[in-house]
Protein backbone atom coordinates (compact mmCIF):
# COMPACT_ATOMS: atom_id res chain seq x y z
CA UNK A 1 0.00 0.00 0.00
CA UNK A 2 1.33 3.54 -1.01
CA UNK A 3 1.35 6.39 1.38
CA UNK A 4 -1.13 9.58 0.46
CA UNK A 5 -1.38 13.09 1.81
CA UNK A 6 -4.16 15.29 1.17
CA UNK A 7 -3.92 19.04 1.80
CA UNK A 8 -6.27 19.83 5.21
CA UNK A 9 -9.38 22.17 5.10
CA UNK A 10 -9.11 25.33 6.35
CA UNK A 11 -11.19 24.44 9.84
CA UNK A 12 -11.69 21.19 11.21
CA UNK A 13 -15.04 21.16 11.94
CA UNK A 14 -14.70 17.91 14.02
CA UNK A 15 -16.66 15.80 16.62
CA UNK A 16 -14.94 17.90 19.57
CA UNK A 17 -14.55 21.16 20.29
CA UNK A 18 -11.43 22.79 19.00
CA UNK A 19 -10.06 24.91 22.46
CA UNK A 20 -10.76 22.21 25.06
CA UNK A 21 -10.26 18.69 25.15
CA UNK A 22 -12.64 16.90 28.00
CA UNK A 23 -11.94 12.91 28.88
CA UNK A 24 -13.37 10.66 25.98
CA UNK A 25 -16.34 9.07 27.64
CA UNK A 26 -17.00 5.75 28.03
CA UNK A 27 -19.31 4.10 25.67
CA UNK A 28 -20.14 0.74 26.37
CA UNK A 29 -21.22 0.99 29.99
CA UNK A 30 -17.56 0.02 31.37
CA UNK A 31 -18.59 -3.54 30.68
CA UNK A 32 -15.93 -6.18 29.06
CA UNK A 33 -17.69 -8.34 26.93
CA UNK A 34 -14.77 -10.42 25.73
CA UNK A 35 -14.52 -11.54 29.84
CA UNK A 36 -18.03 -12.91 29.93
CA UNK A 37 -17.25 -15.07 26.13
CA UNK A 38 -16.60 -17.87 25.15
CA UNK A 39 -15.12 -19.07 22.28
CA UNK A 40 -17.10 -21.18 19.86
CA UNK A 41 -16.75 -24.78 19.64
CA UNK A 42 -17.05 -25.84 16.16
CA UNK A 43 -14.02 -25.50 13.68
CA UNK A 44 -15.34 -24.44 10.39
CA UNK A 45 -18.79 -22.80 11.09
CA UNK A 46 -19.10 -19.71 10.23
CA UNK A 47 -16.99 -19.57 7.37
CA UNK A 48 -16.28 -16.44 5.18
CA UNK A 49 -18.24 -16.32 1.55
CA UNK A 50 -16.19 -13.21 0.33
CA UNK A 51 -17.29 -10.45 -1.59
CA UNK A 52 -18.70 -9.90 -5.51
CA UNK A 53 -19.39 -12.11 -7.56
CA UNK A 54 -17.92 -14.94 -5.45
CA UNK A 55 -20.41 -14.57 -2.70
CA UNK A 56 -23.32 -13.55 -5.38
CA UNK A 57 -22.70 -16.92 -6.63
CA UNK A 58 -22.88 -18.55 -3.64
CA UNK A 59 -25.72 -17.33 -2.56
CA UNK A 60 -27.79 -18.08 -6.03
CA UNK A 61 -26.39 -21.48 -5.68
CA UNK A 62 -28.09 -22.45 -2.20
CA UNK A 63 -30.88 -20.42 -3.55
CA UNK A 64 -31.23 -23.02 -6.40
CA UNK A 65 -30.78 -26.40 -4.00
CA UNK A 66 -33.36 -25.36 -1.53
CA UNK A 67 -36.08 -28.03 -0.56
CA UNK A 68 -38.37 -26.35 1.88
CA UNK A 69 -38.12 -22.70 2.02
CA UNK A 70 -36.30 -19.25 1.60
CA UNK A 71 -36.41 -15.93 3.34
CA UNK A 72 -34.76 -13.23 1.74
CA UNK A 73 -34.21 -10.01 3.87
CA UNK A 74 -33.07 -7.72 1.09
CA UNK A 75 -33.01 -3.18 1.46
CA UNK A 76 -31.68 -2.89 -1.85
CA UNK A 77 -32.51 -5.23 -4.98
CA UNK A 78 -31.92 -3.55 -8.44
CA UNK A 79 -33.72 -4.83 -12.04
CA UNK A 80 -29.88 -5.23 -13.45
CA UNK A 81 -28.16 -8.67 -14.17
CA UNK A 82 -27.65 -9.52 -11.14
CA UNK A 83 -31.24 -9.04 -10.04
CA UNK A 84 -32.60 -10.60 -12.50
CA UNK A 85 -30.40 -13.78 -11.89
CA UNK A 86 -31.18 -13.86 -8.30
CA UNK A 87 -35.37 -13.62 -9.51
CA UNK A 88 -34.78 -16.47 -11.75
CA UNK A 89 -33.13 -18.71 -9.19
CA UNK A 90 -36.16 -17.43 -6.54
CA UNK A 91 -39.22 -17.96 -9.51
CA UNK A 92 -37.85 -21.69 -9.73
CA UNK A 93 -37.44 -22.48 -6.19
CA UNK A 94 -41.03 -21.51 -5.86
CA UNK A 95 -41.86 -23.45 -9.24
CA UNK A 96 -40.24 -26.68 -7.76
CA UNK A 97 -42.69 -25.96 -4.61
CA UNK A 98 -40.02 -24.21 -2.17
CA UNK A 99 -42.15 -21.74 -0.20
CA UNK A 100 -40.34 -18.28 -0.48
CA UNK A 101 -40.75 -15.39 1.99
CA UNK A 102 -38.99 -12.11 0.36
CA UNK A 103 -38.54 -8.79 2.62
CA UNK A 104 -38.40 -5.65 0.94
CA UNK A 105 -37.92 -2.26 2.35
CA UNK A 106 -39.87 0.08 -0.10
CA UNK A 107 -37.27 3.00 1.69
CA UNK A 108 -34.30 1.53 -0.51
CA UNK A 109 -36.08 2.40 -3.49
CA UNK A 110 -34.76 6.25 -3.53
CA UNK A 111 -31.36 4.49 -3.68
CA UNK A 112 -32.52 2.14 -6.43
CA UNK A 113 -33.51 5.19 -8.76
CA UNK A 114 -30.78 7.21 -7.93
CA UNK A 115 -27.64 4.66 -8.12
CA UNK A 116 -26.80 1.93 -10.44
CA UNK A 117 -28.41 1.42 -13.23
CA UNK A 118 -31.22 3.17 -11.82
CA UNK A 119 -33.86 0.51 -11.97
CA UNK A 120 -35.83 -0.94 -9.45
CA UNK A 121 -36.67 -5.01 -9.33
CA UNK A 122 -40.37 -4.42 -7.04
CA UNK A 123 -40.52 -0.63 -6.96
CA UNK A 124 -42.00 0.03 -10.59
CA UNK A 125 -43.94 2.47 -9.42
CA UNK A 126 -42.32 5.96 -8.16
CA UNK A 127 -44.62 7.83 -5.74
CA UNK A 128 -44.14 11.42 -5.39
CA UNK A 129 -42.07 10.92 -1.82
CA UNK A 130 -40.34 8.95 -3.23
CA UNK A 131 -39.60 10.40 -6.49
CA UNK A 132 -39.04 13.75 -4.48
CA UNK A 133 -35.97 12.13 -2.28
CA UNK A 134 -34.40 10.16 -5.07
CA UNK A 135 -34.42 14.22 -6.79
CA UNK A 136 -32.91 15.46 -3.44
CA UNK A 137 -30.13 12.63 -3.28
CA UNK A 138 -29.59 13.01 -6.64
CA UNK A 139 -28.92 16.57 -6.40
CA UNK A 140 -26.62 16.64 -3.18
CA UNK A 141 -24.80 13.43 -4.11
CA UNK A 142 -24.48 14.37 -7.82
CA UNK A 143 -26.11 11.14 -8.68
CA UNK A 144 -28.74 11.86 -11.24
CA UNK A 145 -32.04 9.58 -10.57
CA UNK A 146 -34.55 8.00 -13.26
CA UNK A 147 -37.80 8.07 -12.43
CA UNK A 148 -38.76 6.15 -15.89
CA UNK A 149 -38.92 2.57 -14.30
CA UNK A 150 -39.29 -0.71 -17.14
CA UNK A 151 -42.06 -3.09 -16.36
CA UNK A 152 -40.25 -6.45 -16.25
CA UNK A 153 -42.11 -9.43 -16.92
CA UNK A 154 -40.05 -11.46 -14.55
CA UNK A 155 -40.55 -9.55 -11.53
CA UNK A 156 -44.39 -9.37 -11.98
CA UNK A 157 -44.23 -13.54 -12.58
CA UNK A 158 -42.46 -13.21 -8.88
CA UNK A 159 -45.20 -10.81 -7.64
CA UNK A 160 -47.67 -13.18 -8.86
CA UNK A 161 -46.28 -16.20 -7.60
CA UNK A 162 -48.99 -18.70 -5.16
CA UNK A 163 -45.47 -19.93 -3.11
CA UNK A 164 -44.08 -16.27 -3.52
CA UNK A 165 -44.90 -14.09 -0.89
CA UNK A 166 -43.21 -10.45 -1.24
CA UNK A 167 -43.29 -7.75 1.54
CA UNK A 168 -42.34 -4.46 -0.49
CA UNK A 169 -45.25 -2.08 0.01
CA UNK A 170 -44.78 -0.19 3.10
CA UNK A 171 -41.91 1.34 4.79
CA UNK A 172 -40.06 -1.86 6.90
CA UNK A 173 -37.35 0.09 7.86
CA UNK A 174 -35.04 -2.96 7.76
CA UNK A 175 -31.69 -2.88 6.19
CA UNK A 176 -30.69 -6.27 6.71
CA UNK A 177 -29.11 -8.41 4.01
CA UNK A 178 -30.40 -11.94 4.93
CA UNK A 179 -30.84 -14.99 3.03
CA UNK A 180 -32.00 -18.06 5.55
CA UNK A 181 -32.64 -21.55 3.24
CA UNK A 182 -34.45 -24.58 4.67
CA UNK A 183 -33.74 -22.63 8.13
CA UNK A 184 -30.59 -24.68 8.24
CA UNK A 185 -28.60 -22.02 6.53
CA UNK A 186 -28.18 -18.97 6.38
CA UNK A 187 -25.76 -15.84 5.11
CA UNK A 188 -25.78 -12.37 6.29
CA UNK A 189 -23.40 -9.96 5.48
CA UNK A 190 -23.47 -6.44 3.70
CA UNK A 191 -24.00 -7.33 -0.19
CA UNK A 192 -27.50 -5.88 -1.38
CA UNK A 193 -28.75 -7.20 -4.86
CA UNK A 194 -26.92 -5.58 -7.56
CA UNK A 195 -24.64 -5.65 -10.31
CA UNK A 196 -22.31 -3.05 -8.06
CA UNK A 197 -22.00 -5.24 -5.60
CA UNK A 198 -21.89 -8.07 -7.67
CA UNK A 199 -18.45 -6.59 -9.55
CA UNK A 200 -17.43 -3.26 -8.44
CA UNK A 201 -17.90 -2.66 -4.52
CA UNK A 202 -16.01 -4.50 -1.73
CA UNK A 203 -18.74 -5.96 0.84
CA UNK A 204 -18.13 -9.03 3.15
CA UNK A 205 -20.92 -11.69 3.56
CA UNK A 206 -20.27 -15.02 5.91
CA UNK A 207 -22.42 -18.44 5.93
CA UNK A 208 -23.68 -20.26 9.07
CA UNK A 209 -24.86 -23.63 9.29
CA UNK A 210 -27.17 -24.97 11.86
CA UNK A 211 -31.59 -25.08 12.04
CA UNK A 212 -30.22 -23.99 16.00
CA UNK A 213 -28.57 -21.06 14.47
CA UNK A 214 -31.20 -19.81 12.34
CA UNK A 215 -34.18 -20.68 15.50
CA UNK A 216 -32.17 -18.26 17.68
CA UNK A 217 -31.75 -15.70 15.26
CA UNK A 218 -35.62 -15.64 15.14
CA UNK A 219 -35.58 -15.47 18.80
CA UNK A 220 -33.21 -12.37 18.88
CA UNK A 221 -35.50 -10.52 16.40
CA UNK A 222 -38.24 -11.10 18.16
CA UNK A 223 -36.99 -9.79 21.02
CA UNK A 224 -37.41 -13.22 22.89
CA UNK A 225 -34.24 -13.31 24.29
CA UNK A 226 -31.09 -11.02 25.29
CA UNK A 227 -27.83 -10.80 23.70
CA UNK A 228 -25.65 -13.40 25.46
CA UNK A 229 -21.56 -13.29 24.27
CA UNK A 230 -21.14 -17.14 26.43
CA UNK A 231 -22.56 -18.61 23.76
CA UNK A 232 -19.96 -18.22 21.21
CA UNK A 233 -22.03 -17.63 18.44
CA UNK A 234 -24.70 -14.99 19.09
CA UNK A 235 -26.89 -12.28 16.39
CA UNK A 236 -26.31 -8.87 17.18
CA UNK A 237 -29.63 -7.39 16.23
CA UNK A 238 -31.84 -3.87 16.34
CA UNK A 239 -35.67 -4.82 15.89
CA UNK A 240 -38.16 -1.98 15.63
CA UNK A 241 -40.75 -4.51 16.38
CA UNK A 242 -39.13 -5.56 19.53
CA UNK A 243 -36.89 -2.57 21.05
CA UNK A 244 -38.86 0.34 22.76
CA UNK A 245 -39.09 3.44 20.14
CA UNK A 246 -35.80 5.51 20.72
CA UNK A 247 -33.84 2.51 22.50
CA UNK A 248 -31.44 0.01 20.94
CA UNK A 249 -29.33 -2.14 22.89
CA UNK A 250 -26.91 -3.04 19.68
CA UNK A 251 -25.76 0.21 20.27
CA UNK A 252 -25.06 -0.37 23.87
CA UNK A 253 -23.38 -4.15 22.53
CA UNK A 254 -21.10 -3.08 19.74
CA UNK A 255 -19.90 -0.20 22.17
CA UNK A 256 -19.32 -2.60 24.80
CA UNK A 257 -17.06 -4.70 22.56
CA UNK A 258 -15.35 -1.61 20.93
CA UNK A 259 -14.28 -0.56 24.41
CA UNK A 260 -13.75 -4.66 25.42
CA UNK A 261 -10.21 -4.12 22.53
CA UNK A 262 -6.96 -4.78 24.12
CA UNK A 263 -4.64 -5.80 21.54
CA UNK A 264 -6.24 -5.07 18.56
CA UNK A 265 -9.03 -3.90 16.65
CA UNK A 266 -9.50 -4.09 12.64
CA UNK A 267 -12.46 -2.74 11.02
CA UNK A 268 -14.13 -2.38 7.40
CA UNK A 269 -16.44 0.04 7.40
CA UNK A 270 -19.13 1.63 4.65
CA UNK A 271 -20.52 4.82 6.32
CA UNK A 272 -19.11 6.57 9.63
CA UNK A 273 -20.04 9.57 11.17
CA UNK A 274 -21.70 8.51 14.70
CA UNK A 275 -19.42 10.79 17.48
CA UNK A 276 -19.91 7.79 19.77
CA UNK A 277 -18.29 5.21 17.58
CA UNK A 278 -15.60 7.99 16.40
CA UNK A 279 -14.66 8.62 20.13
CA UNK A 280 -14.88 4.15 21.15
CA UNK A 281 -12.18 4.33 17.99
CA UNK A 282 -10.24 7.10 19.47
CA UNK A 283 -10.09 5.46 23.52
CA UNK A 284 -9.14 2.50 21.81
CA UNK A 285 -5.91 3.92 20.08
CA UNK A 286 -5.39 5.77 23.78
CA UNK A 287 -5.24 2.36 25.13
CA UNK A 288 -2.41 2.05 22.86
CA UNK A 289 -4.41 -1.14 21.00
CA UNK A 290 -3.46 -1.61 16.95
CA UNK A 291 -6.50 0.22 15.46
CA UNK A 292 -6.56 -0.51 11.73
CA UNK A 293 -9.62 1.32 9.74
CA UNK A 294 -10.65 0.65 6.20
CA UNK A 295 -13.46 2.64 4.24
CA UNK A 296 -13.59 3.60 0.79
CA UNK A 297 -11.95 7.48 -0.39
CA UNK A 298 -14.84 8.12 -2.00
CA UNK A 299 -18.22 6.74 -0.48
CA UNK A 300 -21.38 6.60 -3.37
CA UNK A 301 -22.99 8.96 -0.32
CA UNK A 302 -21.91 10.52 2.74
CA UNK A 303 -18.19 10.64 1.65
CA UNK A 304 -17.32 13.50 3.38
CA UNK A 305 -18.60 12.86 6.44
CA UNK A 306 -16.49 9.75 6.32
CA UNK A 307 -13.27 11.69 5.51
CA UNK A 308 -14.06 14.26 7.64
CA UNK A 309 -14.44 11.46 10.51
CA UNK A 310 -11.08 9.85 9.70
CA UNK A 311 -9.29 13.36 9.84
CA UNK A 312 -10.93 14.03 12.86
CA UNK A 313 -9.97 10.21 14.34
CA UNK A 314 -6.34 11.02 13.78
CA UNK A 315 -6.49 14.61 15.00
CA UNK A 316 -7.77 13.81 18.39
CA UNK A 317 -5.75 10.89 19.00
CA UNK A 318 -2.64 12.57 17.86
CA UNK A 319 -1.94 9.96 14.90
CA UNK A 320 0.03 7.62 16.46
CA UNK A 321 1.96 4.71 14.93
CA UNK A 322 -0.50 2.42 15.79
CA UNK A 323 -3.54 4.06 14.24
CA UNK A 324 -3.83 2.90 10.51
CA UNK A 325 -6.41 4.79 7.63
CA UNK A 326 -6.80 2.80 4.72
CA UNK A 327 -8.81 4.33 1.89
CA UNK A 328 -9.70 2.04 -1.53
CA UNK A 329 -10.27 3.38 -4.50
CA UNK A 330 -13.40 1.32 -4.36
CA UNK A 331 -16.52 1.83 -2.94
CA UNK A 332 -16.28 -0.20 0.58
CA UNK A 333 -19.61 -1.58 1.72
CA UNK A 334 -18.61 -3.91 4.34
CA UNK A 335 -19.46 -3.66 7.80
CA UNK A 336 -17.08 -5.37 10.31
CA UNK A 337 -15.03 -5.51 13.08
CA UNK A 338 -12.57 -8.07 14.27
CA UNK A 339 -11.40 -7.88 18.00
CA UNK A 340 -8.15 -9.00 19.46
CA UNK A 341 -8.18 -11.45 16.49
CA UNK A 342 -10.70 -13.53 18.03
CA UNK A 343 -14.18 -11.64 18.37
CA UNK A 344 -16.20 -10.73 14.89
CA UNK A 345 -19.25 -8.31 14.71
CA UNK A 346 -20.43 -8.54 11.27
CA UNK A 347 -23.54 -7.90 9.40
CA UNK A 348 -25.45 -4.95 8.19
CA UNK A 349 -25.21 -1.94 10.66
CA UNK A 350 -23.01 0.92 9.97
CA UNK A 351 -21.18 3.41 12.27
CA UNK A 352 -24.04 5.54 12.02
CA UNK A 353 -26.79 6.58 13.94
CA UNK A 354 -29.17 5.04 11.13
CA UNK A 355 -28.01 1.87 11.95
CA UNK A 356 -28.67 2.33 15.34
CA UNK A 357 -32.33 3.08 16.65
CA UNK A 358 -34.10 3.46 13.24
CA UNK A 359 -33.24 0.56 11.13
CA UNK A 360 -33.34 -2.70 11.30
CA UNK A 361 -29.94 -4.26 11.62
CA UNK A 362 -28.88 -7.89 11.98
CA UNK A 363 -25.05 -8.97 12.76
CA UNK A 364 -23.24 -12.08 13.75
CA UNK A 365 -21.20 -12.18 16.92
CA UNK A 366 -18.63 -14.84 17.13
CA UNK A 367 -15.81 -15.67 19.71
CA UNK A 368 -13.71 -17.63 16.74
CA UNK A 369 -10.32 -17.06 15.96
CA UNK A 370 -10.43 -18.95 12.88
CA UNK A 371 -13.25 -17.68 11.65
CA UNK A 372 -11.47 -13.85 12.46
CA UNK A 373 -8.40 -14.77 10.65
CA UNK A 374 -9.92 -15.47 7.58
CA UNK A 375 -11.93 -12.15 7.93
CA UNK A 376 -8.25 -10.60 8.52
CA UNK A 377 -7.08 -12.44 5.49
CA UNK A 378 -9.73 -10.54 3.34
CA UNK A 379 -9.18 -7.52 4.73
CA UNK A 380 -5.80 -7.64 4.19
CA UNK A 381 -6.43 -8.24 0.32
CA UNK A 382 -8.59 -5.29 0.17
CA UNK A 383 -5.74 -3.03 1.20
CA UNK A 384 -3.77 -4.00 -1.36
CA UNK A 385 -5.35 -1.66 -3.47
CA UNK A 386 -5.56 1.12 -0.95
CA UNK A 387 -3.71 4.17 0.74
CA UNK A 388 -2.31 4.78 4.10
CA UNK A 389 -2.62 7.85 5.35
CA UNK A 390 -0.21 9.92 6.99
CA UNK A 391 -1.74 13.29 7.01
CA UNK A 392 -4.11 15.22 7.32
CA UNK A 393 -7.66 14.37 5.03
CA UNK A 394 -9.19 17.07 2.79
CA UNK A 395 -12.93 17.29 2.51
CA UNK A 396 -15.78 19.62 1.53
CA UNK A 397 -16.82 21.17 4.69
CA UNK A 398 -20.24 22.92 3.95
CA UNK A 399 -20.80 19.20 2.22
CA UNK A 400 -20.07 17.48 5.29
CA UNK A 401 -22.54 19.65 7.31
CA UNK A 402 -25.08 18.88 4.58
CA UNK A 403 -24.70 15.03 4.96
CA UNK A 404 -24.59 15.36 8.74
CA UNK A 405 -28.03 17.19 8.65
CA UNK A 406 -29.48 14.75 6.48
CA UNK A 407 -28.30 12.02 8.32
CA UNK A 408 -29.91 13.55 11.48
CA UNK A 409 -32.87 14.45 9.83
CA UNK A 410 -33.72 10.97 8.71
CA UNK A 411 -32.83 9.87 12.17
CA UNK A 412 -35.43 12.05 13.77
CA UNK A 413 -38.05 11.44 10.92
CA UNK A 414 -37.14 7.72 10.63
CA UNK A 415 -35.89 7.06 7.51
Amino acid sequence: MRRRSKPAPRSSGGFWPRKRRRALPVGGGGVDLLAASQPAATEDNPRVVGSGDAAFQRIVERVRQAERSIEIRAFLWRDDEAGNVLGEAVLGAAERGVQVHIHKDRIAAVYEYAGGNKQSFFHKRVDPIRGMQAWFLGAVFRKKGSFKQRPNPLAEAVLAHPNITVEHRRKRFDHSKLYIVDDAWMCLGSMGVGDNHRHDWVDLMVELDGADHVARLRQRMSGDDEFDPSRGIDFLVHSRSAHRPRTCPMLTHRLALLDSAKESLTVEMAYLGDPRFTQALARAVGRGVQVTLVTAAKADVLGNLNRATCDTLRKVTGAPDHLRIVLLPRMVHSKVVIIDRRVVDIGSANFTRLSHGVYDEINLFADHAPFAAQLEAEIARHCVEGLVVDDRLGYRRMATQLEKAIVAFQSRRGG
